[in-house]
């Protein structure tokens, strides 16, 4: 991954994990433990000793920087056991059809929800992501047509990869103790059970 879309992850997405425990803006004190690519999506794993006890973490994210310097801007998709949660600059509205998922042509996901839409938070979880994790496994492009400062901007994000994603994320997560039996879309054979 490049250097600059490390950097915007651990900035944009995730700022308390960006911070040591007394909240300063630290490089943070997590040790990956797994690492794999797969297309434009990375699958991770890393782990921080707090005194005895060892804290865990899997995820799969991509990022796009959109514009660059200087005025710099990025989405990003970040997928947990938990939840879903795509990153929107504040001064983002999505247009057209905003996040969705096409396959052959055809819009088979969209997110509708008006909040999202303006910019706002834009997480999913409980059925939701599961609808959502199962279709994105099947394969397509998820696409984010977005307006940002009267400039529109059309990203595209290949899915070919991402069954495999998954599974290596859900294997990972699984192994860690991470994944439990209600966060895993029912009926997906790329399952794993925790």
């Amino acid at each position: 991954m490049r250097p600059i879309l490390a950097l915007l992850l651990t900035c944009l997405t995730l700022p308390a994990w960006a911070q040591d425990r007394a909240g300063n803006d630290t490089p943070g004190e997590w040790v990956v433990t797994h690492q794999k690519a797969f297309g434009l999506w990375d699958s991770f794993c890393d782990e921080r000793m707090t005194g005895d006890l060892r804290e865990e973490r899997c995820y799969l994210r991509y990022v796009e920087a959109y514009k660059r310097r200087p005025d710099f801007a990025a989405v990003f998709a970040f997928i947990t056991p938990e939840e879903i949660e795509f990153g929107l600059e504040r001064a983002i509205t999505l247009i057209d059809d905003g996040i969705h998922i096409t396959r052959g042509g055809t819009v088979v996901w969209k997110e509708d929800r008006a909040r999202c839409r303006r910019g706002g938070a834009c997480t999913l979880s409980g059925p939701d992501a599961d609808a959502l994790l199962a279709t994105l496994a099947q394969g397509g492009t998820l696409h984010v047509d977005l307006e940002h400062d009267g400039e529109e901007f059309r990203l595209a994000w290949d899915l070919s990869r991402m069954a495999d994603a998954l599974a290596d994320f859900r294997s990972n997560a699984a192994a860690r103790g991470l994944l439990c039996p209600a966060h895993a879309p029912k009926g997906d054979p790329m399952a794993k059970q925790g």
